[in-house]
């Protein structure tokens, strides 16, 4: 799919800024739960978000059919921030893992859909704060390059141009729905004229905040065709209207994991801090690993030690995946 030439006047690129620039500030927290459906997921994936301000905490289940053994790594895993430290639960091992850094490709565990429109905007690191920065916007659009108007489905779009700094020679023309205060509705990627992504928000919900509308997605869909524009990734996300709240009350404890749920738990700053993966290490006469210092004399066993490793890398490697995808 080539890319179109549209008309249209410079002067509105200025509007698309300060209209669609605002709308994020009107969200300060939100609670929600959705479905994650890949094409090249093992299963559906149930997410459940609360945020407040910067602070974060995740809940993901993998819905497997009804009868599936699970194995201890794919079990529920919680995830937060509470303003220091990042914090990864894996319930099904026990091991609580915290570190001052996100070790993860986003501060979300996975992919928020709230922030789906605004990949242009930011990277996989951001948080829903960064989506707030006027900073970031005049940044991004000091690079912005207006294409002009155009009507798809009776939807009157501004359409603008950003480079993608991941993407080799990559841009993305990104949509803006003026009759919805200009909300980044949908995007598109192209590298060398040949589009090689889509994501699209197909259902929205727009609340009241404050006596300003805000937009709220029900459901995103994103298409990844590859460099090659041969291979092809879908992605969805369908969030359950009744479980929005926005800007709700919630409580500060809710954002920190209690260590006392956990067997091990590890300081992942502190083994990068000593060179090693894996945390130093004595073998007991059971034959057992007894770890020192991170695990404040907790005990783990081989099959836990692997498994922790193994999950991070796998999510890390899929990232990496991706975008090896779009640099080809």
């Amino acid at each position: 799919m080539a890319i179109s030439a549209y008309q249209g006047s410079a002067n509105e690129l200025v509007n698309v800024f300060q209209f669609a620039s605002q709308m994020p500030s009107l969200l300060r927290g939100y609670q929600f739960s959705h479905i994650e459906k890949s094409s090249v997921a093992i299963a559906d994936k149930k997410v459940d978000i609360w945020q407040s301000g910067n602070n974060i905490r995740v809940k993901s289940i993998w819905l497997f059919p009804e009868g599936t053994e699970v194995a201890p790594m794919l079990e529920p895993i919680e995830y937060a921030f509470n303003g220091t430290h990042y914090q990864w639960f894996v319930t099904g091992m026990k091991t609580l893992t915290f570190s001052r850094q996100c070790r993860h490709p986003t501060p979300y565990w996975g992919q928020n859909p709230l922030m789906a429109p605004y990949y242009w905007l930011v990277t996989g690191q951001a948080n829903w704060s960064d989506i707030k920065d006027l900073a970031r916007w005049e940044a991004r659009f000091i690079e912005a390059k207006y294409v002009g108007q155009k009507i798809e489905n009776g939807t009157l779009f501004e359409v603008v141009s950003f480079p993608v700094p991941q993407m080799d020679r990559g841009i993305v023309h990104v949509y803006f729905a003026k009759e919805i205060n200009y909300y980044p509705i949908k995007m598109r990627g192209y590298k060398d004229g040949l589009q090689i992504f889509s994501a699209e928000v197909t259902q929205y919900k727009t609340f009241d905040i404050d006596g300003m509308p805000f937009v709220f997605p029900l459901k995103v869909e994103m298409q990844d065709w590859g460099a090659s524009g041969e291979d092809s990734i879908s992605v969805s996300w369908t969030i359950d209207e009744s479980s929005i709240k926005i800007n709700p009350q919630l409580d500060e404890d809710l954002f920190t994991i209690s260590p006392l749920r956990a067997t091990t738990v590890i300081d992942f700053d502190r083994m990068l801090e000593d060179g090693t993966l894996l945390p130093s290490f004595d073998v007991a006469d059971d034959g057992s690993i007894i770890v020192h210092e991170h695990l404040v004399g907790r005990t783990w066993n081989t099959q836990k030690i692997l498994t922790f490793v193994i999950v991070n890398l796998v999510i890390i490697a899929f990232m990496i995946y991706l975008l090896l995808r779009w640099r080809k």
